[in-house]
């Protein structure tokens, strides 16, 4: 039997390999570019994280929610580049798929599983190459928030899971060169 990590390995490859994060480990991010991307996700995981609040999602693992600290990071970043940030349309895009699924608790679960699963291990490894303060990928007990993340999840997620890769890809390609 696979496991979820298993049914999103493609998908999660494919988000890797775009130019934009290869810009990341490659330390060559644009810093503008960087700060424009912490705003889009700050749109994602502030509606994300309400909805998932309401339905009771993140009920013992209140510790893996990010969007306070993507807020201050972006808040921080933006402050050394006075510049205007506006919502993508690959963002809008996630946005209004996401207000879809509202009720939906599996669906929503599974966006959670890519975004914040991500944070928590891909993300000790971004935040030693990227700007800023990287408050989003700073957890306690990571392990510990990992086994009762995994204890949420099965294989009933992974189309879901592949479908919040594909917007996570789109958003990503918006900030490719």
């Amino acid at each position: 039997m696979s496991s979820l990590k298993e049914l999103t390995l493609e998908k999660h490859k494919e988000a890797e390999t775009q130019p934009f994060i290869k810009s990341i480990f490659s330390k060559q991010v644009d810093v503008k570019k960087y700060t424009d991307y912490l705003y889009q996700l700050r749109l994602i995981y502030l509606r994300l994280e309400y909805l998932a609040d309401g339905l009771g999602i993140f009920e013992g693992i209140e510790d893996i929610k990010r969007a306070k600290a993507i807020e201050l990071d972006f808040a921080e970043l933006a402050n050394n580049n006075m510049q205007i940030y506006l919502m993508k349309n690959s963002t809008a895009a996630y946005l209004q798929y996401i207000e879809s699924i509202k009720l939906d608790k599996d669906k929503l679960l599974a966006h959670i599983y890519v975004r914040h699963m991500g944070d928590l291990f891909g993300g000790q490894a971004l935040a030693k190459l990227l700007p800023g303060p990287n408050n989003m990928f700073k957890f306690n007990d990571i392990p510990g928030l990992a086994a009762k993340m995994r204890s949420k999840l099965d294989i009933s997620l992974a189309n879901e899971a592949n479908l919040a890769f594909d917007f996570n890809i789109a958003m990503l390609k918006d900030f490719n060169d």
